[in-house]
């Protein structure tokens, strides 16, 4: 994520699958002053991602970690780092939207849930697997279910009970995901007055959204670069 501001908001997230060549940052024509990213894709990967901005952009990569606080949020966790990056930087692109409780929900591989409030208290959240993580457990213990998976197109669009054994996975996945969901919205209206906001990001949140059942939800694609945006104003991440 470039230092310049408006590149940090009109980039956009980018999923890397290795080809980090290949990511529109990098080409940008301005000085950068500064970069910043979330790293959960491991250690080598990073490594080369912080060689090609030095690269590129001339200058260092500075890897955002979660802390006890941060531009006006504090975490729940008792040792801040085990709290995932991406995460972090979610929560407080969350915050920077305005004062209000948000159920924060992101769904990749896996789906996390965070809840927080609108003074900046995070509540702590949930992680359960994706739906891709879910349809691959279930394949992997039961060989029938398996078969029934192969040439599936999934995508279903409602809940309603289906009558196939692999759009019932698929199905009862995501049902699983949206329980998951609604709990953390019902802990957060036990919270305040004012109804939550719900706020869904990540590769699967269109999956989420074509159910129907989440018609208060709101998309948010850029939650962690708005995340890392701020963090990166707070720690000053310049050139010295």
């Amino acid at each position: 994520m470039s230092g310049a501001s408006k590149q940090l908001q009109d980039a956009g997230a980018a999923r890397t699958s290795g080809r980090l060549s290949v990511l529109p940052f990098l080409d940008c024509e301005e000085a950068a002053a500064g970069a910043m990213a979330c790293n959960v894709a491991g250690i080598g990967l990073g490594r080369k991602l912080a060689g090609l901005v030095k690269e590129k952009l001339g200058v260092d990569l500075v890897f955002a970690q979660a802390q006890r606080s941060a531009c006006g949020v504090t975490s729940a966790y008792t040792n801040p780092l085990n709290l995932g990056a991406d995460r972090w930087a979610a929560l407080i692109g969350a915050h920077a939207l305005g004062p209000n409780n948000y159920c924060i929900v992101d769904a990749g591989s896996t789906i996390t849930v965070d809840l927080l409030l609108a003074n900046g208290r995070h509540l702590g959240g949930y992680i359960a697997p994706g739906l891709e993580m879910s349809l691959a457990a279930m394949a992997r213990g039961t060989a029938e279910l398996a078969s029934r998976l192969k040439g599936h197109s999934g995508g279903p669009q409602d809940l309603a009970p289906a009558a196939d054994s692999a759009e019932a996975m698929e199905k009862g996945a995501l049902a699983a995901q949206l329980g998951m969901v609604r709990m953390g919205m019902r802990r957060l209206a036990n919270k305040g007055e004012d109804s939550p906001a719900l706020l869904l990001t990540g590769g699967g949140a269109q999956a989420l959204i074509a159910t129907g059942e989440l018609p208060e939800a709101q998309l948010a694609p850029n939650l962690v670069l708005r995340g890392l945006a701020a963090l990166a104003l707070e720690l000053r991440v310049r050139p010295e």
